[in-house]
């Protein structure tokens, strides 16, 4: 993919923006990095594991990229971490905590916690320290997902998680403002076992969402000045059937 966008010279709103986009080592937030490096970004991408990570990391995404490791369960790592990053326009967090699928009363309710200290507390310190690094007229998108509203036995804690992640979107909307602050809810985004592809056939789309189309999501809302306090769903419709 990074070869199509730099062969085609697609450059959008977020040429020469400074994008930290935090687990961007993985996942949807690679996507993401690759994606905003291609529309002329300056990317900052943070994980546990970036800074080891470095050249692997600029293969992936693109040369000229920075890497900051940092764990957004630790306050004092957050607060080091931002301030070696330091200014930034947008900021993206798509950290996914390890979480296994369990009815409520068979739940580990400690691996639950975490779960919520990585995910929902974690960031909260992000947008704290973030905050007055960010340009005025910046933007913050988060991640919650389909479990927040479309209710899957066995997925109550993260449920709960993405649920709050779409309340501290509009909350946080109002009381940062001007910087907007918004959220991206992914359906299910492939690869997935069989049972879940099957499930994803019955959605009005017909099939799960590549990675590809759910970090358009995140892009559309960088470069959208007039959108704050949204989530902006991509799910095939999961949630109307």
């Amino acid at each position: 993919m990074r070869e199509s966008i730099a062969e085609n010279g697609i450059m959008g709103g977020l040429k020469n923006k400074r994008v930290l986009v935090v687990g961007g080592s993985s996942g949807l937030g690679l996507m993401v990095s690759r994606l905003a490096r291609g529309r002329g970004a300056e990317v900052v991408i943070a994980s546990r594991t970036a800074s080891d990570r470095h050249e692997e990391l600029a293969e992936a995404v693109g040369a000229g990229i920075e890497t900051v490791s940092l764990d957004v369960t630790s306050e004092e790592d957050v607060e080091s971490g931002l301030e070696r990053v330091g200014n930034i326009d947008h900021m993206v967090v798509a950290t996914r905590p390890p979480l296994s699928p369990a009815l409520f009363v068979e739940a580990d309710l400690d691996q639950a916690r975490q779960a919520f200290e990585t995910k929902f507390w974690g960031q909260c310190r992000l947008i704290r320290q973030a905050h007055g690094r960010l340009a005025p007229d910046g933007s913050i998108v988060l991640t919650s997902g389909i479990a927040g509203e479309r209710i899957y036995a066995g997925n109550f804690a993260m449920s709960v998680i993405n649920s709050a992640t779409e309340t501290l979107c509009r909350a946080l909307a109002v009381e940062l403002a001007p910087v907007r602050i918004n959220a991206v809810s992914p359906g299910f985004v492939a690869p997935k076992p069989p049972d879940v592809e099957a499930r994803a056939r019955r959605f009005p789309a017909g099939r799960v969402a590549s990675a590809e189309e759910v970090v358009k999501a995140y892009i559309h809302l960088m470069e959208s000045p007039y959108v704050t306090g949204t989530t902006l769903v991509v799910d095939g419709g999961a949630r109307l059937v």
